[in-house]
């Protein structure tokens, strides 16, 4: 009876454990959030946790007897591809992310088999977890993980010591540093030194106060190149307010500073450009009379006379002045540069700029040349041929550092045939060509350099030395004149520019005729020019070929004068540049009067008016200044007698 009334005592205490394993399973799975469902494998529900009665809003116990595809999805029939379908099919555990239509929410499901004992089909288990919020959380991160790989601002990510946890693409394309080559250093390896301590010192102190920090950095590339950034370092502050690590944003304003200091120069040049512009103007008007009264000096002396001597290098001597008034309004870009291209042998336009330069270099540079007089005639302007010179051997003596170097020019003939051509010059057709070459022995330069060259603005000298602009003026020029320049140069070992220009046909030998004399006339003529010394001048020059002349220093009392009696003159001379009312401007109100007038405009300033535009006017002659007497006077008479432009400039 005692082992009879123990094992029954046994088995309540096993009932009761298993009693309560399943009553605290029961609590388990009904206290967890995820919906946990057993099916029969015909998908009826047999059992349902609390969290899929609540979720899909039935009260406790209502899923049971239910079929899941009802109770979920609202269906009366199982789901396409349905997971516990699949699984009653293959056998094999599922797993799953199923978009739930009724409730518009997505889960990750898993569905297993539960073995029977018996060894009958068994039953399903079924476990879903609501991931739509993790899921739209993960899709906003790597929306801005995109974002980040794809920004064109560099951004970084440290820690507290300025070690690189994390760089985007925009950082390796800036820098040169790959991932791996960044990750793990300190952001101290773009240092460029171009900032004191102090500069770094207060940085740390700011952002490591959880304060942001915003300036301009300089840094150094992995290839040694300095670039400039605009930089904001954020903190990232953690839940208890302590700094954890720092994101820098950085845009690089390398190109937006270039572009600044270039319209600062722009902005300089133009100054100097007006400057120069109003000197020369100036300077033609004082000069129009040195020479005019030189001239009629010399007029008065016969041809032995000593003073003619004296009177002929002050002549010389102004001549020389004229050309350098011109070099000075083509550097202020005055001077427009719309002469059409001429045949020229370049030999004579050559060796006078070397011979300018010559006198302006220190005698420890030496500049010799070899040129060949048989080099072929090219279509060129001369002015710009001689400009090419100037800046090309100005560019080679300040490329010489030492005291003592050369500079060499040669120009030659040079044939260059198909082969040749595609090789050395693929830019040039094969023929004939005439070739410029400028080589020094200065410091030379690397090829990152020597790329950059003929950019506009760039330049490798400091401030006060040069404006980046020499070298693109000599590149459009050979480009004007269908030409092609190339560059040679090593660090150390000097540089040479070789010019290669088309070749044409020699131009026809011209007989040097001993010059027609110059012929007056008694015609009557007005005169403008707000100068008196130039007025007094010109008045004497035209009375003395014979001519009655009427002058004026006002021209609106030249125009008034011209209204009142329109018929009386034959012809206007009238300067550019005056106070009240322009040339121009004057022109355009007696033309309005009398459209045949003959008008010669004269002026030393370009600003306002080229040679085309003044043709448009009616103004039939167009001549710069100084003036010399015989091309004034023989402009009037080709005007007056046969209406036509002597095309003089």
């Amino acid at each position: 009876m005692t082992d009879i009334h123990d094992n029954g005592s046994r088995t309540r205490s096993i009932s009761a454990a298993i009693s309560r394993g399943k009553h605290e399973w029961e609590q388990t799975v009904d206290a967890i959030d995820d919906i946990i469902t057993i099916m029969e494998t015909d998908l009826q529900i047999i059992r349902a946790n609390r969290a899929a009665h609540r979720l899909f809003g039935y009260q406790l116990g209502e899923l049971v007897g239910k079929r899941c595809y009802e109770a979920f999805h609202g269906r009366q029939d199982p789901c396409p591809l349905c997971p516990a379908a699949v699984l009653t099919e293959i056998g094999i555990p599922q797993r799953h992310l199923v978009r739930n239509e009724v409730l518009g929410r997505t889960f990750e499901l898993s569905i297993a088999k539960i073995p029977a004992a018996d060894g009958s089909a068994g039953r399903i288990v079924q476990i879903a977890r609501d991931v739509t919020d993790t899921l739209r959380q993960e899709e906003e991160r790597r929306r801005l993980s995109t974002a980040i790989e794809q920004t064109s601002e560099m951004v970084v990510i440290t820690d507290t010591q300025g070690i690189i946890r994390y760089i985007n693409p925009a950082f390796s394309e800036t820098t040169g540093y790959s991932r791996e080559e960044a990750i793990g250093h300190n952001m101290n390896l773009l240092k460029s030194g171009r900032h004191d301590e102090a500069f770094y010192r207060q940085l740390w102190e700011t952002i490591l106060s959880g304060r942001v920090w915003k300036g301009r950095l300089v840094n150094r590339a992995k290839d040694g190149t300095l670039f400039s950034e605009m930089t904001t370092i954020s903190p990232i502050v953690d839940a208890d307010r302590t700094v954890s690590a720092f994101v820098a944003v950085k845009r690089d304003i390398s190109r937006e500073e270039e572009l600044e200091k270039q319209l600062q120069q722009a902005v300089k040049l133009e100054a100097i450009g007006t400057l120069a512009g109003g000197i020369a103007h100036d300077f033609n008007n004082i000069l129009s009379a040195i020479l005019g009264y030189a001239q009629i000096a010399k007029g008065q002396l016969a041809d032995d006379d000593p003073l003619a001597y004296p009177l002929d290098h002050i002549l010389a001597a102004g001549d020389r002045a004229a050309e350098l008034i011109s070099q000075i309004l083509t550097f202020s870009r005055q001077d427009l540069g719309d002469e059409p291209l001429r045949p020229l042998k370049a030999q004579s336009i050559i060796k006078e700029a070397l011979k300018l330069l010559r006198s302006s270099f220190p005698s420890t540079i030496k500049l010799t040349y070899r040129i060949d007089s048989d080099a072929p005639a090219i279509m060129a302007d001369a002015g710009q041929i001689h400009q090419v010179i100037m800046n090309l051997c100005t560019n080679a003596r300040q490329a010489i550092e030492t005291e003592h170097g050369t500079i060499q020019v040669t120009v030659s003939a040079v044939d260059l045939d198909e082969s040749a051509g595609a090789l050395h010059h693929p830019a040039l057709p094969a023929g004939r060509y005439l070739k410029i070459s400028v080589a020094d022995s200065g410091c030379g330069m690397d090829e990152t350099i020597r790329q950059r060259i003929f950019d506009p603005f760039f330049t490798t000298k400091p401030k006060d030395r040069g404006t980046g602009l020499g070298l693109a003026v000599v590149h459009g020029i050979v480009k004007k004149h269908r030409g092609n320049i190339s560059v040679t140069s090593e660090p150390g070992r000097g540089t040479t520019f070789d010019i290669h220009l088309p070749a044409i046909a020699e131009p026809a030998e011209t007989t040097t005729e001993k010059p027609a004399p110059v012929r007056g006339g008694s015609e009557h003529i007005m005169l403008v020019d707000d100068e008196q010394q130039l007025t007094d001048l010109l008045t004497t020059t035209l009375e003395r070929l014979g001519y009655q002349v009427t002058a004026f220093t006002d021209s609106l009392e030249a125009v008034r004068c011209f209204r009142e009696n329109s018929g009386a003159f034959d012809l206007v001379i009238t300067d550019m540049t005056m106070p009240n009312m322009t040339g121009t401007e004057m022109a355009r109100e007696m033309l309005a009067l009398r459209p045949a007038l003959p008008i010669i405009l004269i002026t030393g300033y370009h600003e306002r008016i080229d040679r085309s535009t003044a043709l448009r006017i009616g103004i039939r002659v167009f001549i710069n200044k100084p003036l010399r007497r015989n091309i004034l006077a023989h402009s009037i008479r080709e005007i007056l007698d046969h209406g036509l432009d002597p095309d003089h400039r």
